[in-house]
């Protein structure tokens, strides 16, 4: 699969996912919904954000590159945007829930940061073995 043929699939799914948080923006009433609904709201908007952002960073990776390997510039979109995603949803609902305040979001971007290191440390040691 090439890089045009994965980006379209990947915006398909992105306009279906951020579609389907739109229905749900309109036809739910937040006040009488059950936890169902609030589940499928938070499970729509990350799916969408989590598409949105890897298309975003995989084009700006690609441009950046140029005609190399783009299936790394991929592979990281994809993973800091499930971060950056997670990272947002998680403190939607802390918020929702009256939870979330300055030292939990400090310790959510550390853990999320830790987790990012780690990617980047075990990658660049993974390909330096290789090469």
């Amino acid at each position: 699969m090439n890089l045009r043929q994965y980006l379209s699939i990947m915006a398909i799914g992105t306009a279906v996912s951020l579609s389907a948080w739109c229905i749900v923006v309109i036809a739910i009433d937040p006040l009488t919904a059950g936890s169902l609904a609030f589940a499928v709201f938070y499970i729509t908007l990350w799916s969408g954000a989590v598409g949105l952002l890897t298309i975003l960073g995989t084009l700006v990776r690609a441009r950046k590159e140029g005609e190399g390997d783009v299936s790394v510039a991929v592979i990281r979109s994809f993973r800091q945007a499930l971060l950056l995603s997670s990272l947002v949803i998680i403190s939607l609902y802390l918020m929702g829930v009256g939870l979330l305040s300055t030292p939990i979001l400090f310790l959510l971007i550390g853990g999320l940061g830790l987790i990012e290191f780690f990617f980047l440390f075990w990658g660049d040691r993974k390909h330096s073995r290789e090469g």
